[in-house]
């Protein structure tokens, strides 16, 4: 009986154990929380960057998304880079974090404002403006001298420019006009880099690279009445381009640290020709040329020197040397112009003309000069012009351009002024005058080359290459 009670004991347990033990009920879980951005709309200038103020309460990375404006860039890490002006619109989103944050976004402007470019110093020269007509060429005194001074020919008797500079209030003998007119060429993006500015007129181009941080280049050594179109290029890529159109009365030219330097082109003649610019050039000394001054030679394109210096200070090489290839020159060592030259130094003058039509016929612009580009060389260029058919009057008003040019050049130490065209200039012109006989001016010089050596050919033909 009592092993009866003990089985059913035994098996009722199991039983009762089995039925107390219930199934584990899961711990409810917490809702994610809600994701949060907290951010600012920005402002940035072109060409620079700004980074994003922004903050999440999720543990996922903040990701930046551009619209299609393309006024700005992003980073991965929220550096905006200004690109052009202009608004644009940015997304800032978060993905969700599995049972902890949601997901979540928000949309901030940005504005990309134009950088305005820093005013240039007040001093530069002008700017010059696409589709400019008037760009003078010329320096403006000397312009204005030419346009108000005629003098007759056959009368070297007076000189008109002491009064015309006092009433003009123009400094003269010495004065500070030889050189040309200078304009800018200016742009505006301060991002550019490496930038070059091209600079083409009908026969050539040349290149201009800006100083440090500067947004503009200088340019001058322009030729009157001539049609030019510039570019200005950054890595390459055009940022701006233009035209304009020179007016002006003479070619002036600066090759820096040489003074009193011009081209004998654009006369008229009697024949109602014009002088070929670029072929024949007269001025002063070549001594302490700086590097813009031997680039300046370059784009001109001298390729011969006639040195007329005398002993006392005449070089035993050309100065072109080093600067261009394939150049020609000629110092025939010759110690006073004016009558002396013409008549005591004949030899020594057929030398000098025969270079200049020599180098002419080869194509070799050549550039002739003394000490100051005034005595010996205002007798070669009284022939030059004489021979090509420049009236007289408007030949001795050449010779008076370098009076306008400093110290050293108008005017040797112990001067004060140097008025020679009453005295020295009347004596050359003289000499010229008498060989003339009843003819004209340029008469005179065909019948004074002749006698000296030149023959008629290589006159027809000087004259053939210099006239247009």
């Amino acid at each position: 009986m009592k092993f009866r009670y003990l089985f059913v004991t035994l098996l009722v347990l199991p039983v009762i154990v089995c039925c107390g033990k219930k199934d584990p009920t899961p711990e409810p879980q917490p809702d994610p929380v809600q994701a949060t951005i907290t951010a600012s709309n920005i402002t940035v200038e072109e060409g620079s960057t700004a980074q994003i103020t922004a903050s999440t309460n999720s543990t996922a990375p903040i990701v930046y998304t551009p619209d299609e404006s393309g006024v700005y860039t992003v980073s991965e890490t929220g550096l905006v880079t200004g690109v052009k002006a202009g608004n644009g619109n940015l997304k800032l989103s978060v993905a969700a974090v599995e049972g902890k944050f949601t997901a979540a976004e928000t949309t901030i402007t940005v504005t990309v404002s134009a950088v305005t470019p820093p005013e240039p110093p007040a001093d530069i020269p002008p700017e010059i403006v696409d589709g400019a007509t008037d760009i003078l060429a010329t320096n403006a005194n000397v312009e204005k001298f030419l346009t108000d001074i005629q003098y007759p020919t056959h009368d070297c008797s007076f000189t008109s420019l002491l009064t015309w500079a006092e009433e003009n209030n123009v400094d003269v003998c010495p004065g500070k006009s030889d050189k040309p007119s200078e304009y800018t060429i200016r742009w505006t993006d301060q991002t550019a880099q490496n930038v070059v500015v091209t600079v083409t007129e009908p026969t050539r181009e040349w290149t201009y690279t800006p100083t440090a941080n500067n947004l503009y280049v200088t340019i001058t050594n322009l030729l009157p009445n001539t049609h030019y179109t510039f570019k200005v290029e950054s890595n390459g890529k055009v940022i701006k381009q233009g035209s304009f159109d020179t007016v002006g009365k003479l070619h002036q030219v600066y090759f820096k640290n040489m003074r009193n330097s011009r081209d004998l082109g654009g006369w008229k003649t009697t024949d109602g020709k014009t002088i070929k610019y670029r072929m024949v050039y007269r001025g002063g000394r070549f001594d302490g040329l700086a590097k813009s001054g031997k680039n300046a030679i370059k784009v001109e394109g001298l390729k011969a020197e006639l040195d007329l210096r005398g002993h006392s200070d005449v070089s035993s090489d050309s100065s072109l040397k080093g600067i261009v290839d394939d150049y020609d020159f000629c110092a025939p060592v010759i110690e006073e112009g004016y009558s002396q030259m013409l008549q005591q130094d004949k030899e020594k003058t057929r030398q000098c003309m025969q270079f200049i039509f020599d180098m002419v016929d080869q194509n070799k612009p050549v550039y002739f000069h003394c000490s100051l580009g005034r005595d010996r060389t205002g007798t070669v260029a009284m022939l030059t012009l004489g021979i090509l058919g420049v009236p007289e009057g408007d030949i001795s008003q050449e010779y008076e351009i370098t009076q306008f040019a400093p110290h050293g050049y108008a005017t040797s130490d112990g001067e004060k002024t140097k008025m020679t065209r009453r005295v020295d200039y009347k004596g050359a012109a003289n000499v010229i005058w008498g060989y003339a006989g009843e003819g004209s001016f340029q008469d005179g010089v065909n019948a004074y080359l002749l006698e000296i050596g030149i023959s008629q050919d290589d006159i027809n033909k000087f004259k053939a290459n210099m006239l247009q």
